[in-house]
């Protein structure tokens, strides 16, 4: 059995803009945790080169580990609150982790551990801002001072300790080749972010598409519906010379029709009480009984005795109980048109979680599996109604033997 929740509408345009708000979010914390790793994993190799004996002077080693540790955690800092003074917070500790490397070289003189140091420390730690910076407003002078600053400070740094100039122009290669590729991750994360807002686009294009569809689709079904129960049925007595029913109770059946025809043109939406009889007023107003005598109404001046028992009183909502009441009088429509019996038994209960209607005639019956899917009747006015609110339709028939239909709808 379909169980189906409400759930309150939002509009295709709200639908997407939150789809766009979230991914935003979700693409600047990407951005951050990217630029994050880099810092970390420069931070992280700089620490274990000045681990490495004889990188700096062994007295200098508690105070780079701390200056490290610092630097870490600046970087931690700078990527959860993403503002300009956390940036320039994790510039400033990592020109002082610069400074601590070159003050440190140990009196032979700078080696290729203290260079890789000073490299991942200007090119990476610091170097991370280059990912995200891409991806904000004034991006690219933002990353071209920093990178002109670090490596201008490099360059004072490598004077200082009297670096050969060969190895300088090393030192600056590296440093930019780090920058250059914290640059081109943070550019393809930018670019990744185009392609999937232009997917987001496509999507909800199609989903609006598809929505329509589905609505017009849900139109011409209601339409088709509200044709076979009203004009339909009138035309249909009218064919038969109203054979089986009385004047007074057709002309009120076609006077009906009628004016729900006219007040539809006029752009009313209808509300369904009985098969041939529609409400345009508020449903919540109509109560279960008045629901009752609508159908009981709807067939006494007919050829068909309805025999009722059971349950006077349905605890089912009113979007429920009209289309239940509905479907359970499309089915005895059906027995009136089909069955050739003079009577038809219909049972009402309410158990407290399931509704049941049954309807029962020892008519002609018919083989239930040899019914069409287009057909209107059944399959649209019975079937779907019910399945629509969560229902279930059973049916037991064969040619000759009666009919007996149930329906459940769960409270």
């Amino acid at each position: 059995m379909a169980v189906w929740r409400e759930i309150a509408p939002s509009s295709p345009g709200n639908q997407q803009r939150e789809s766009l708000e979230y991914f935003d979010t979700q693409h600047a914390t990407l951005v951050s945790t990217t630029a994050l790793a880099f810092s970390l994993i420069g931070t992280a190799m700089s620490l274990f080169a000045m681990l490495v004996p004889g990188t700096i002077a062994s007295a200098w080693v508690p105070i780079a580990v701390v200056a490290h540790l610092g630097l870490a955690a600046a970087a931690l800092w700078t990527w959860r609150r993403r503002s300009v003074l956390t940036r320039g917070c994790l510039v400033g500790v990592g020109v002082m982790v610069l400074l601590i490397i070159t003050a440190a070289v140990p009196p032979q003189g700078i080696n290729f551990t203290t260079g890789a140091a000073l490299c991942v420390v200007a090119g990476w730690s610091i170097g991370s801002l280059a990912v995200s910076f891409t991806a904000s407003r004034g991006g690219v002078l933002a990353i071209g001072a920093v990178f002109i600053t670090t490596e201008a400070i490099c360059y004072l740094l490598a004077a200082s300790i009297g670096l050969p100039a060969g190895n300088v122009a090393g030192l600056f290669g590296l440093v930019t080749v780090l920058w250059l590729l914290c640059f081109v991750f943070g550019v393809w994360l930018v670019s990744s972010r185009a392609r999937v807002i232009r997917r987001i686009m496509s999507i909800g294009r199609a989903h609006n598409i598809e929505r329509r569809a589905s609505e017009t689709e849900a139109a011409r079904l209601r339409d088709a519906r509200l044709l076979h129960d009203t004009a339909l049925a009138t035309l249909s007595l009218l064919a038969h010379s109203g054979v089986g029913v009385d004047a007074e109770t057709l002309r009120a059946q076609a006077a009906s029709d009628k004016e729900l025809l006219a007040r539809l043109r006029r752009g009313e939406s209808p509300s369904p009480r009985a098969s041939g009889q529609y409400t345009l007023t508020n449903t919540a107003e109509l109560q279960l009984g008045e629901t009752l005598e609508s159908v009981k109404s709807r067939f006494n001046g007919t050829e068909l005795s309805v025999i009722w028992h059971g349950s006077g009183q349905l605890g089912l909502e009113h979007t429920k109980l009209d289309a239940f009441m509905h479907a359970l009088t499309e089915c005895i429509e059906n027995v009136r048109r089909h069955a050739h019996v003079p009577d038809a038994h219909v049972t009402l209960s309410d158990d407290g979680v399931v509704v049941r209607g049954v309807v029962t005639d020892a008519g002609t019956g018919f083989d239930p599996t040899q019914i069409p899917d287009q057909h209107m009747g059944f399959r649209q006015s019975v079937v779907a109604r019910i399945e629509e609110i969560g229902g279930t339709v059973r049916v037991f028939s064969s040619p000759g033997a009666g009919t007996t239909v149930v329906l459940e709808v769960t409270k």
